[in-house]
């Protein structure tokens, strides 16, 4: 019998071989390669675009106005957090769909290991297929990425995220970058399956079924329950990290989660399956019990169909809850960063002040400039906000306790931190610290006083002089009154023009303003992740019920009807989404309650607030798109001649 490992020895037979045989196995699996290619396709695409903005935003020339640098530096934040899920997902997507693709061939692998094919052969053979998959998307991604950026740009500008002058331009290294970057991926994300490959053995040949289940091996174990510890080590570092980074790490916080409940299920498939199964069983008739055992037995296929569902479910509903949440807390916080009883804004509200600061009655009226700065420190630059403030009278409107150092300082250019904010920019006080203002202007004032404020900590007090022009934002006069209804009728009635407000009330206004643009934010990243996830969705499912031919005929033969067994894939189509959506459900349950758990730790008393409207209709998309990606291959495959050989196959 002459093997693989016989054929002739000169140099390159062997390698021209093995990439016959994996582009043959491509071309002839173009439907179950599909969604790993489009999905890699779109990673690349969008990577490519994303910086090549980026490349566009740091070219800017030397004149252009500080506004505009700034609202092309936010835009390319929020195109960095979208290209860091893209990328997460692009992974997860090519590692499942290879995965897929290698159990459903494990007889086939099995024969040619039988016929004399090297483990290292096999595995060659598949990493071979990945590359040739890599390179076509990757080229694919490359040619779109322009597109794609024009689109992304104008989706900017129509938001007035980007100024309406910024046009962006491709850049060759970027997209150079991407490509081979997109290459990688796709080889990585497809060494465990290469490595499951080389290790199928040819007595697996004689076995029925291509996904007979297995348990699951201790590197899957270990891998996930360490995704996990990753995902709740990631919830702690929430409260302590700086708080320009607290929306990033709780937008992430659910890619290990994820991971580690993806690696997991097939232990929770089974029973999961079986529980959601059950009324099916019940009210339908044989179809509805035919599909519960049909997903409760094949435990493994049914874990890596819900896969996908569960990414997209588990991503959006931590995205989505925990940026609620977070915004809740913000919120909460912003009530006990202020003790002041009123806020007076508007035009004269600095004669006002002056009336105030001599009215009996009156604690303390403190002029407050809102703002921010940036902050070089840790050999980087971030943007952080900041009060400016006379330090006369800040400890009557401002909750800060054990102050160390000296407030008076800040008459003479000082600044104060708070003690969580100094800890994380490596500031001690004293020193002196690198600030960065309108135009370019650098100033390093000294570090004078360090306190606690609030549950959540950050931001700054400097001289009211450090705030000028884009530095500045909104000034008012907090006010400390005994009386402070009869303080507010007294101002009102004598400078009708100002905006007199209860301190809870306008904190309460300004807090809702910036969580319905944190809201905005999440419902971006979330449809982007659901957009994306919603590729491997379909071609997992479509892969798994295209690959029942075998077992359709068999159920044909045996006499059911096609719209017997079309049933039945309906229920187990439903069966799977429902798998999906509770254990992405369960992803969500972790990270939005581990994360009310941590805001509980530092004092902040946080509702539970749950966006069911948009989960909701994530998990009714998944389960659409599941339905009709089992039914659709289905269908055709029973509009076919059922033969002896395949009800016997």
């Amino acid at each position: 019998m002459t093997t693989i490992s016989a054929l002739p020895a000169r140099r390159g037979v062997r390698t021209r071989t093995l990439l016959s045989v994996a582009w043959r196995t491509l071309r002839s699996r173009v439907s179950g390669f599909a969604g790993a290619v489009i999905a890699l396709a779109l990673g690349v695409a969008f990577a490519g675009g994303a910086t090549s903005m980026l490349a566009s935003g740091s070219a800017l020339p030397p004149e252009t106005p500080e506004a505009v640098r700034r609202a092309v530096s936010e835009s390319g934040a929020l195109l960095v957090m979208l290209a860091v899920i893209g990328a997460f997902v692009t992974v997860f997507v090519v590692a499942g769909t290879f995965a897929f693709i290698v159990a459903q061939r494990r007889k086939e692998l099995a024969v040619l290991r039988t016929v004399g094919a090297a483990p290292q052969q096999v595995r060659w053979m598949v990493l071979a297929e990945s590359t040739f998959a890599a390179i076509l998307a990757s080229t694919l991604g490359v040619l779109l990425a322009g597109p794609l950026m024009a689109a992304m740009a104008a989706l900017l500008r129509s938001q007035e995220l980007l100024p309406a002058a910024f046009t962006p331009s491709l850049s060759p290294g970027a997209l150079t970058g991407c490509f081979a970057a997109g290459v990688l991926v796709g080889l990585v994300a497809t060494v465990a399956a290469a490595r499951r490959a080389a290790a199928v053995r040819p007595v697996e040949a004689l076995r029925a079924a291509a996904l007979a289940d297995q348990p699951i091996g201790k590197g899957r174990w270990l891998g996930g329950l360490a995704a996990l510890a990753a995902g709740g080590g990631m919830l702690a570092l929430v409260p302590v990290a700086p708080p320009d980074g607290r929306m990033p790490l709780t937008m992430f916080v659910s890619m290990p989660l994820v991971i580690g409940f993806a690696l997991l299920s097939p232990v929770f498939a089974s029973w999961t399956s079986a529980l959601v199964a059950a009324p099916l069983a019940r009210w339908t008739a044989a179809t509805g019990e035919l599909a519960r055992e049909n997903v409760r037995m094949a435990a493994r296929r049914t874990a890596a169909t819900a896969a996908p569902v569960l990414i997209t479910v588990g991503l959006a509903g931590s995205l989505l809850g925990g940026t609620t949440l977070l915004g809740e807390a913000m919120a909460a916080d912003a009530r006990q960063v202020w003790r002041s009883d009123l806020v007076v804004s508007g035009a004269g509200s600095a004669e006002a002040a002056r009336w105030l600061g001599e009215r009996a009655g009156v604690g303390a009226a403190v002029p407050v400039t809102s703002g921010q700065v940036e902050v070089h420190a840790n050999r980087t630059t971030r943007t952080v906000p900041a009060q400016g403030v006379d330090p006369a009278g800040i400890g009557e409107v401002m909750n800060l306790t054990k102050v160390e150092g000296s407030l008076e300082a800040l008459r003479e250019g000082a600044v104060a931190a708070d003690r969580r904010q100094a800890a994380a920019l490596g500031w001690r006080l004293g020193e002196k610290v690198e600030l960065g203002l309108m135009g370019g202007v650098k100033a390093t004032p000294r570090l004078a006083a360090l306190y606690e404020g609030s549950p959540l900590g950050g931001g700054l007090l400097v001289p009211t002089g450090l705030l000028q022009g884009e530095n500045a934002g909104w000034s008012a006069v907090h006010v400390s009154a005994d009386r402070p209804a009869a303080i507010r009728a007294e101002l009102e009635k004598r400078w009708p023009k100002l905006k007199v407000f209860d301190t809870v009330e306008i904190m309460t206004m300004v807090s809702g303003a910036r969580q319905e643009g944190m809201r905005i934010g999440a419902i971006a990243l979330a449809g982007f992740a659901v957009a994306y996830t919603l590729i491997a969705v379909a071609n997992t499912s479509a892969l798994s019920f295209g690959a029942r031919r075998g077992e359709f005929a068999r159920l044909l033969f045996l006499g059911a009807r096609r719209a017997q067994v079309l049933r039945m894939a309906l229920w187990e189509a439903l069966c799977v989404a429902a798998t999906g959506v509770l254990l992405g459900g369960a992803v969500t349950v972790v990270a939005v309650l581990g994360l009310r758990g941590v805001l509980g730790g530092l004092g902040l008393e946080v509702p539970t607030a749950f966006p069911w409207a948009e989960a909701g209709l994530v998990a009714l998309a998944c389960a659409l798109v599941v339905v009709v990606s089992a039914l659709v291959p289905t269908a055709l495959l029973l509009r076919r001649r059922t033969s002896v050989a395949e009800a016997a196959a």
